[in-house]
């Protein structure tokens, strides 16, 4: 079998993997609220520690890569999330679970950021919307797997389950991807640990005052000061990257308008796409009375289209370009959360579902094209960076959103209820709906956004642009 296959099915095998661990603890939220008796806004950080870790250093691990070698780096991030997994399943408090999820995401920063480049540029569009597929498929098959052991097991068998399909994730990717060698001396492998260090306290601060901001109050001098202390975190990020040896955000391939669009829409899309993995399980449980089970059939209607239209999509971008169809994606996720918005709660579910269907779509054609189009803006030395910053970018949307649609949640809930509850099951399901509905309407004011950041894109070819290769020796120093 040619290697770029081989390596193909080692990667997308990873990737399956820690797409299903994003989906599969989504569903397990309403449960582990009831389980720990913590609010939404509390055991959201399930989800959110993993995001906020892998937000915070998969453009270092990316970094990692270039300088030691990608399969290395990648085996030693499964080792990592494997390790991570097992020890989850053994937690006894919410604060264990979260704190063994930021471990986990180590592992899953180190192996998303170091996927193997094996394919050219013509092709580049194919072979990631293959990798849509994945996605797609560890999307959908999260909620399914984990809605029917959730009803058979109690919440601790989504994580001891999946340690097996670690080891073969590790064993496919020993065996399929061909070392490489970094691309520094080793005299001259440096990492850039203070940008590393400030863009994680940039982004921490920052969603942590989103997410209790309803809770502790906006105008509470903690929120205030969190946010504050996140602006001069960034403002320290930008001033160490710009005199960094080895950035971990090289900020002259920003000067590329393809890959500067490219990043910044693909974070708004994720920042309200991710509302629909949070919010669905508190809407089809606890308003509807859905089983775990039937959550997450209906949740995966949308990775199910991922699934099935990613690769066609992809085959396009590789043959007509990316500018439009990127536009068109995005345009169909923002009108499907629109109509999310207007749910009621006797709404039929097939309406529901294809609502969910719009936005499944608008996914696919929009997420190949982009990421292709970010990938093919840089120098080959940086293609490592690149694909950490497609992965970054979408766990800063998804963050971002998850912390967004929580407090949302829980605020309007509460106050459309007239009263604060500690777990969701306590408000009246009329004030979850309200919730709901309101964190559907700002997700969709996120994704809009994204469509005037993708207007802006301008004409891509498949190769490097003239602007990335001018702009490579700067970022190379």
């Amino acid at each position: 079998m040619e290697y770029k296959w081989r390596c193909l099915i080692a990667v997308c095998f990873g990737t399956f993997m820690a797409t299903m661990d994003f989906s599969i603890v989504n569903v397990a939220l309403p449960t582990l609220s009831d389980e720990f008796d913590k609010p939404p806004d509390t055991v959201v950080w399930v989800a959110l520690a993993s995001s906020l870790m892998v937000t915070g250093i998969t453009l270092t691990a990316g970094r990692i890569g270039d300088l030691y070698g990608r399969k290395r780096v990648y085996i030693t991030g499964w080792i990592i999330f494997t390790i991570g997994m097992l020890v989850a399943s053994f937690a006894q408090t919410v604060e264990q679970l979260i704190a063994f999820r930021f471990f986990q995401a180590i592992g899953v920063a180190l192996a998303i950021a170091n996927g193997n480049e094996a394919f050219p540029p013509e092709q580049r569009g194919q072979a990631l919307g293959t990798t849509g597929s994945v996605v797609g498929a560890g999307l959908m098959t999260g909620p399914i797997v984990g809605g029917l052991i959730l009803q058979a097991l109690s919440w601790h068998a989504i994580f001891y389950l999946r340690v097996p399909i670690g080891l073969m994730a590790m064993t496919l990717a020993f065996l399929f991807i061909r070392p490489s060698t970094g691309s520094a001396a080793p005299g001259n492998r440096k990492i850039d640990v203070p940008g590393a260090i400030t863009l994680f306290a940039t982004l921490s601060t920052a969603l942590l005052a989103v997410n209790r901001g309803t809770s502790w109050g906006w105008s509470s001098p903690v929120i205030l000061g969190l946010f504050t202390f996140s602006a001069c975190m960034l403002a320290a990020f930008l001033r160490v990257e710009a005199r960094a040896a080895s950035p971990v955000v090289a900020l002259g391939l920003f000067k590329v308008r393809s890959y500067a669009v490219g990043v910044s829409s693909l974070a708004l899309n994720f920042a309200g796409q991710s509302a629909v993995t949070f919010l669905m399980p508190f809407y089809l449980q606890q308003v509807r009375g859905y089983s775990t089970g039937q959550t997450g059939l209906v949740i995966a209607t949308v990775p199910r289209l991922m699934l099935l239209l990613s690769p066609v999509s992809g085959r396009v971008s590789d043959r007509y370009g990316f500018r439009h169809q990127t536009t068109l994606g995005i345009i169909l996720v923002s009108i499907g959360l629109l109509l999310m918005a207007t749910i009621e709660a006797n709404t039929p579910i097939a309406l529901v579902m294809a609502r969910l269907a719009v936005i499944g779509v608008g996914t696919s054609i929009f997420m190949s094209p982009n990421s292709s189009a970010i990938m093919g803006s840089v120098p080959k030395e940086r293609l490592g960076t690149a694909s950490a910053s497609v992965a970054t970018a979408r766990n800063i949307g998804n963050a971002s959103g998850l912390a967004m649609a929580s407090a949302i949640l829980v605020g309007v809930a509460s106050a459309s209820a007239g009263f604060t509850a500690a777990k969701v099951a306590d408000l009246p399901a009329d004030a979850i709906l309200d919730g709901v509905r309101m964190a559907f309407l700002a997700a969709a004011l996120a994704s809009s956004l994204a469509i005037v950041a993708s207007s802006l894109r301008g004409k891509q070819s498949h190769a490097v642009s003239p602007a990335a290769a001018t702009v490579a020796p700067a970022i190379q120093k």
